[in-house]
């Protein structure tokens, strides 16, 4: 059987409190084995964390997002260092920078990006990287610490910020977006990405398929995903699940 990990899904959503087991049973019987849960704010640090305590199956991280920049703190950053020295954590994020939305504060989102990079650094975890409108921006504060060790989710970059990103090190992660038919470029740059480099994620409950707009992304919808993207790619599904699988346990070493 397939098994495949979303090394992205904010399963800890209250959208999915209703049936939130259920949904994870389903998919683990469908061979999605292992999923990845980042907090995006302080207040999200236990609730990810008991997530995983409960299913074992779940693994979290823990990051400041910048989309709730306006409410991170320098005291949020001082929880998060507390924080990752906790038993469970297997990495820094979801954290970043978002150059799309207007009204986020690029000076604040910057310090409190750039100060998660540290202590990804020194607890040697690795980075889920937003990267919205700011690719460039993002990669270029790796540089700054010379730390690579990170996936950038929902990538949608060109192919050659592709290229110089994935030669860094830096694995690319993909869902339910590339799968568009409308997507041309986004799929031509995917076909750029060396597999070795790439992890496969639902963003669940967000970002759901081009012909599912308004409902749920679901755990199991990562079947799909590996199954669109491999026709896209030209490649065996079971080939793309089982190297997209192998990166993820690579960098989160779970």
């Amino acid at each position: 059987m397939t098994r495949l990990i979303d090394s992205h899904i904010h399963l800890d959503d209250d959208r999915y409190a209703s049936d939130r087991a259920e949904l994870i049973k389903m998919a683990q019987m469908a061979g999605v084995s292992q999923f990845i849960v980042p907090a995006v704010s302080r207040k999200r640090f236990a609730t990810v964390q008991q997530l995983a305590m409960k299913h074992e199956s779940v693994f979290h991280t823990l990051g400041l997002h910048p989309y709730y920049i306006d409410q991170h703190s320098a005291e949020d950053l001082e929880a998060l260092a507390t924080a990752l020295s906790q038993p469970g954590v297997i990495g820094v994020g979801e954290c970043g920078l978002d150059h799309f939305l207007k009204n986020l504060d690029r000076n604040k989102q910057q310090l409190v990006f750039e100060a998660q990079v540290v202590l990804a650094k020194h607890f040697k975890l690795p980075l889920i990287l937003h990267v919205r409108g700011a690719v460039d921006d993002v990669f270029n504060v790796l540089k700054k610490h010379d730390y690579y060790h990170a996936v950038m989710h929902s990538f949608n970059g060109s192919a050659e910020q592709a290229r110089q990103i994935t030669a860094a090190g830096v694995y690319l992660g993909f869902g339910p977006a590339v799968c568009n038919p409308q997507a041309r470029k986004l799929q031509t740059m995917v076909q750029s990405v060396p597999l070795d480099r790439i992890m496969l994620e639902t963003d669940g409950p967000d970002q759901p398929f081009y012909d599912r707009y308004g409902k749920r992304n679901l755990p199991i919808d990562l079947l799909r995903v590996n199954q669109e993207l491999a026709t896209i790619l030209n490649v065996d599904a079971m080939t793309l699940a089982e190297q997209t699988a192998a990166n993820a346990r690579a960098l989160f070493r779970i």
